[in-house]
């Protein structure tokens, strides 16, 4: 049936018949805080005269709607799909209705901001939720060409995906804006923006011409930086006009910094919407935000090509498209700008992620059979962006870099603003590279799972008699049993003048259960072996005995950024398989932090510490563990150069493990300021406050005064997660409460779960077990997609890491949700598979 969960059936069925020519969408945003009206005029044609079929419109109820001219019937209209019979072969559709403004970030956004009690609006289109804001036939094979026209107040700015072709102010201090016809693309990346919005104007001069723009919330406006921004957007252009040799394809480029996103951004062709934290930093930040923020831009700019000019026929291709975002801003970050050290963090951050979600229960191949929204909406995981730009690498290194880009350029040509499927663009990687891709696309894209790689050494008189590559298939149970090809290196690293660096590094093929390094035969036995080296593929790696002792010993001393990301990433695996204890991982962390100079390493490091003590160490070991990191943070914020990111960042991260009276002492120094260097701005301010909420060292009355210092829109979210830090029965009750029958806003939501989830309040949420499983069925089936997976994964009891959860997850698994609750079920099951991960690890910690 028809709806908001749109099947890939249903969408082939229709673009069999349908070729889509033109809307014209007008929208009146002057009638108050709840609706709105759109007018919206489709042609298109058919090739069956008589057909029936149904056009995606989600709204309050429909005015009026006419085909060719005679009244639609829409007496039953169900709130999701207007159907329409007797096509003729061209047809002019007419459909004037209500819309409901969201608060969850699906369809037309409307937030206010408690600064000045502005209206900021914003359109979130992908996956499906475009036929919120104007009836459509929303699927991504059906594009046309769009012209909007906007009613709104006459102080108010409108963004659309073209320039404004006019504005006309009207009466009753309204404005009316038009914009230019767009070229053809697909509904999810149509987009209106409207609100008092600051901005900054600039313009990109390459090919052609391109304006540039920068907005966001007038109160955020003395803190937006626009010269880096603009920076970093006209680095983008130059290097991906070059490397996918056409000219940025559409008429003009703005990025808009929104509140309550439910993503990071979203790449609407030539206006930009990004999470607000991502764009505008109101506090100071450390160099790896500048770093994030570069690479958000640059993988939404990416999208301009790959996804808003070649866009996917269907969504069984979401992962090629977020997946050659992924990697090629990656790419853009280390030869286009002065983030040449980029793949340190891909490494660090978004690989890891990666690995990750390939050894869940819910693992799938990075191609996965997409069919229907709901099954997309569970799909934009770490195997589509991170794993698919791991294996990119790997076609890359498959084809070589220059048949590869050749054969893109080509791609990007022949189907400028059409609709492909990944056999398209393989066909032009054939083409290229003269290389048979079948086998590639066999083993890397259609398997699910992730290989485990390790040395297998033999040694004679301190040299490698023979140094061999072992590949093990993967350890889930749903995952490819099958043994990958992969382009790798092998390499040897030596401790010299307190110092670990490169002596040799060896490329080659590894395939099957074990391959010869050949060219490794007669070295000198190193301190350090490193199973690929410099990163090329996706895979687990591991270690001989004497490079973990070198590790545990030495991991700081290693020159490289890269080497070093890749041994922390090696190690933190090595622990969420038990193959070390949670006390190993924690020495051999806290023996290489303090002298790791890359900050985005040093900031995963503090997260992975955190899981280490509060998940994986033993319920007997976990208090000193918590205290044996909380002293070493002790020294590292006392020792750190004043002023300095890791300073910054050391004071971020103490505060998960403060458990000491002395340690308290210091979170309160540290408020007060009395930390040569350390600026306690707004943001910095509200961690410490939290913490010292959390720890019962505030009460409610001084969270007040807290908030009276910094009543904003951050400000009152950082409020509403240190009520719900509090360490009382009654704080949890009152959370619980508004967190399961409130309308929040998604940003509300996210500040309470963050409040509510403490792993210092264990006692406390052990009584929200239950209620939570009880709840899960009610929620999933009442609230919208971002709502509900928001609650069942936020609060899943991941911090109550006993049997008795894990029987209660089993046991709820086993007898309920099994009808039409596929997504309900996997998100449940992925918490089960990381409690169960946990036991295991924690058992490993005696």
């Amino acid at each position: 049936m028809p709806g908001l969960n749109s099947t890939r059936a249903e969408a082939a069925e229709r673009s069999s018949h349908l070729a889509l020519e033109s809307y014209q969408v007008s929208l009146d945003l002057t009638l108050g805080d709840e609706i709105f009206e759109s007018t919206t005029v489709v042609k298109f044609s058919c090739n069956k005269a008589g057909y029936e079929t149904f056009i995606d419109a989600v709204g309050r109820n429909v005015i009026k709607a006419t085909l060719n001219g005679q009244v639609v019937n829409t007496a039953n209209y169900d709130g999701e799909s207007i159907f329409i019979k007797n096509l003729a072969t061209e047809n002019e559709l007419v459909i004037h209705m209500n819309g409901l403004y969201s608060k969850t970030g699906e369809g037309l956004q409307r937030s206010v901001d408690p600064v000045d009690n502005e209206v900021y609006l914003y359109s979130q289109g992908e996956t499906a939720f475009i036929r919120k804001m104007y009836p459509c036939f929303d699927q991504p094979d059906l594009k046309a060409t769009f012209t909007l026209d906007v009613t709104a107040p006459a102080h108010w700015q409108v963004i659309s995906n073209n320039p404004v072709r006019e504005k006309v102010d009207l009466a009753e201090k309204k404005s009316k804006w038009s914009f230019s016809t767009t070229l053809r693309i697909p509904t999810y990346i149509t987009a209106l923006i409207a609100g008092p919005y600051y901005s900054v104007q600039d313009e990109y001069v390459g090919k052609k011409r391109v304006p540039l723009g920068i907005y966001c919330r007038k109160s955020l406006a003395e803190f937006l930086d626009p010269e880096d921004i603009f920076l970093i957007t006209k680095q983008g252009f130059t290097y991906f006009e070059k490397v996918f040799g056409l000219e940025y394809p559409f008429e003009k480029y703005d990025q808009i910094a929104v509140v309550d996103f439910n993503w990071g951004a979203m790449e609407n062709a030539g206006a930009v919407t990004f999470l607000e934290r991502l764009l505008v930093f109101r506090s100071k930040v450390t160099e790896r935000m500048y770093n994030a923020r570069a690479n958000t831009i640059l993988h939404e700019m990416a999208h301009m090509w790959f996804g808003n000019m070649v866009t996917m026929k269907w969504w069984d291709d979401l992962w090629l498209n977020e997946s050659f975002a992924e990697w090629s801003s990656y790419l853009a970050m280390v030869e286009g700008t002065r983030f040449k050290n980029s793949w340190t963090g891909f490494n660090q951050e978004r690989k890891n992620w990666a690995y990750r979600q390939d050894q869940l229960s819910s693992t799938h191949p990075i191609v996965s059979d997409m069919k229907d929204i709901d099954t997309v909406a569970g799909n934009f995981d770490g195997i589509s962006y991170a794993k698919g730009a791991s294996v990119l690498q790997q076609l890359v290194a498959h084809v070589g870099r220059e048949n590869f880009i050749l054969g893109l350029q080509k791609y990007f040509t022949k189907h400028a603003f059409k609709n492909t499927t990944l056999d398209d663009l393989l066909s032009e990687l054939t083409q290229t590279s003269g290389r048979d891709l079948k086998p590639w696309v066999s083993t890397w894209l259609q398997t699910a799972g992730v290989n485990t790689l390790r040395p297998a050494l033999e040694i004679e008189n301190d040299k490698y008699k023979s140094v061999a590559v072992v590949q093990e298939v993967p350890t889930m149970p749903v995952g490819s049993k099958e043994l990958r090809s992969h382009r790798m290196a092998v390499g040897l690293y030596d401790l010299t003048n307190n110092k670990i660096t490169c002596r040799k590094s060896v490329e080659l093929d590894v395939a099957g259960a074990k391959t010869d390094v050949l060219a490794l035969a007669g070295e000198k036995v190193a301190d350090l072996l490193l199973i690929n080296d410099r990163d090329l593929t996706y895979s687990k790696v591991r270690f001989d005995e004497r490079s973990i002792a070198t590790l545990k010993a030495h991991l700081d001393k290693i020159e490289d950024a890269l080497t070093r990301a890749l041994c922390w990433s090696a190690t933190w695996d090595m622990l969420r398989d038990a193959e070390i204890s949670a006390t190993d991982f924690i020495d051999i962390a806290l023996s290489g932090l303090a002298g790791e100079d890359d900050i985005a390493t040093v900031t995963i490091i503090g997260n992975q510490l955190a899981s280490a003590v509060e998940i994986y160490s033993a319920p007997t070991k976990r208090d000193s563990a918590r205290l044996k990191v909380g002293n070493a943070y002790e020294q590292m914020v006392k020792a750190a150069a004043a002023g300095s990111d890791h300073q910054l960042q050391y004071a971020r991260n103490f505060t998960s493990f403060a458990s000491s009276a002395e340690h308290n002492d210091l979170i309160k120094e540290l408020l007060d300021g009395k930390l040569s260097g350390l600026k306690v701005d707004a943001d910095l301010r509200w961690t410490f406050v939290i913490a010292l909420a959390e720890r019962a060292l505030m009460d409610k009355a001084t969270l007040a005064a807290e908030l009276l210092k910094d009543n904003t829109l951050t400000g009152q979210l950082s409020h509403a997660t240190a009520l719900a830090a509090l360490p009382t029965a009654q704080a949890k009750s009152e959370t619980w409460k508004s967190i399961t029958t409130e309308d929040l806003s998604t940003s509300q939501r996210e500040a309470k779960i963050a409040g509510f989830m403490r792993a210092l309040h264990r006692p406390l949420l052990t009584a929200y077990v239950d209620p939570y499983f009880d709840l899960l069925l009610e929620t999933w089936g009442k609230k919208s997609y971002e709502v509900a997976s928001k609650f069942v994964m936020g609060m899943y009891p991941t911090y109550i890491t006993t049997q008795d959860t894990l029987e209660k997850t089993t046991a709820w698994l086993n007898t309920t949700g099994k009808d039409g609750q596929a997504g309900l079920r996997r998100l449940v099951a992925e918490g089960k598979d990381a409690l169960e991960r946990a036991l295991k690890v924690q058992g490993r910690d005696k």
